[in-house]
């Protein structure tokens, strides 16, 4: 299953609503968003409103402990 990206880039990186945003889709359906702001990371799945968000600390910790799998 290939996944594609697209990212929308705005001017500044700040709120959510200026962040860069990457759309994921999966095939021919959307699979989410993954939008990078100021304050942390928001992944969008498909179908839902509101985001998952994590500040960018709870983002490394996560990453962190994924890496020791």
């Amino acid at each position: 299953m290939a996944h594609s990206v697209e990212v929308n880039i705005s001017n500044t990186l700040s709120r959510e609503e200026n962040g860069i945003v990457f759309v994921v889709t999966d095939g021919e359906a959307k699979f989410g968003e993954l939008i990078i702001s100021k304050g942390g990371v928001r992944w969008r799945p498909r179908g839902k409103h509101q985001p998952h968000f994590m500040t960018w600390a709870a983002f490394d910790k996560s990453m962190r402990e994924a890496r020791k799998d």
